[in-house]
């Protein structure tokens, strides 16, 4: 890829060739998505022992493994031995079988038995299943393909204290309760979309705008890293919005917590997965926009229902892929946009190897 491809000027929008560019998804896939920490589930979807999530991050399908121990695990879903897929849905199991030559791995991925092989014809230790890092952070479960990715909690540390003060250890996640969709436009459009309130009195003029108006939103703290704004809601306390990229924006709103997140399927389109939790004792909290989802979301009988602005999203985000076809010197951001800029900084930072600035923060009105 030209040097001018991975060119980027963190205070104006990307350009569209970053948005189009098999190449340049290339690079992401080597830097981003199989070099930093991807969001891929909550606890509760490998909440028992033996239970199996089969992932795909980037390019690499991956297990997700809760153990007999209880810890969580996350290894190549490839077996060692011809790279046939081990495990094609949530499962539950202490061992894994291949499909195809019955090739048998134990929940830490050492190879256990071979069949029709002599003792010595297949050195087992050599064949164990590749692990990955896996951590949690308060419920929200990350995989990275890169051993040297820096913990967690260094990477949120920023907007930590505001999720803590949000009730995040109080909300009870409902893996049941999600959607996914593809969607016609590369992930960063989607992403970006969703991590930024400036659009909404355009985008959401009657679904989002009357009760969490674009002027009364505000920057509180973050950087590439992670960042987290805010602002005014309806009849209810400030919202929350949490970015950690690459790919997960969480929203705080009336006792509940609704998140997006992309995952690239090409150049020029994503999957996009929805989902949420809801506080353990809603009670009063549950007045305000988010109470029908919030309920909904909070009851075991009840299907799952996508918030109404996302057809919104979805047709903006297509509409800003179509533009994408065509070439444009990229615009200055304007200061309420300042969350894209750090998304700007992680990007550069991810495939340019640029540290971005040290975490800011201003005074929430």
């Amino acid at each position: 890829m030209s040097s001018a491809a991975l060119t980027f000027a963190p205070d104006r929008a990307l350009p569209n060739i970053a948005y189009r560019d098999p190449s340049f998804l290339q690079a992401e896939m080597d830097s981003i998505w199989h070099g930093d920490w991807v969001f891929v589930t909550t606890e509760d979807h490998v909440g028992a022992p033996g239970d199996q999530l089969p992932v795909i991050i980037g390019n690499q399908p991956v297990l997700l493994w809760r153990n007999q121990q209880g810890e969580l695990a996350a290894m190549s879903n490839l077996c060692a031995h011809r790279g046939t897929q081990l495990v094609d849905r949530p499962s539950s199991a202490k061992r894994i079988q291949c499909p195809y030559h019955a090739w048998t791995y134990s929940d830490d991925g050492r190879l256990l038995s071979v069949p029709f092989a002599p003792n010595d014809a297949i050195d087992k230790a050599a064949h164990c299943l590749p692990k990955y890092r896996v951590e949690s952070w308060h419920g929200l479960v990350f995989v990275s393909l890169n051993p040297d990715v820096e913990p967690l909690a260094e990477r949120f540390a920023a907007i930590e204290p505001h999720v803590v003060a949000h009730g995040i250890d109080q909300m009870v996640h409902r893996s049941d309760q999600q959607d996914t969709q593809e969607w016609e436009c590369n992930w960063k459009l989607a992403i970006v979309n969703a991590m930024e309130s400036y659009h909404l009195f355009q985008v959401h003029p009657k679904t989002l705008e009357p009760f969490t108006p674009t002027r009364d939103a505000y920057y509180i703290a973050g950087s590439a890293r992670a960042t987290a704004t805010g602002g005014k809601a309806e009849n209810q306390d400030d919202y929350l919005l949490i970015s950690l990229p690459p790919n997960f924006v969480g929203v705080f709103n009336s006792g509940g917590f609704y998140w997006q997140t992309a995952h690239p399927i090409g150049a020029q389109r994503c999957a996009i997965r929805t989902g949420g939790a809801v506080a353990s004792s809603t009670g009063a909290r549950t007045s305000g926009r988010f109470r029908r989802w919030a309920s909904q979301l909070a009851s075991s009988a009840a299907a799952y229902s996508l918030p109404d602005f996302l057809p919104e999203d979805k047709a903006i985000c297509e509409r800003g892929q179509r533009g994408a076809i065509g070439d444009f010197e990229p615009g200055r951001l304007v200061p309420i946009e300042r969350v894209v800029a750090d998304f700007g900084h992680y990007v550069n930072w991810r495939i340019n190897g640029i540290e971005p600035p040290a975490v800011h923060a201003e005074e929430i009105r």
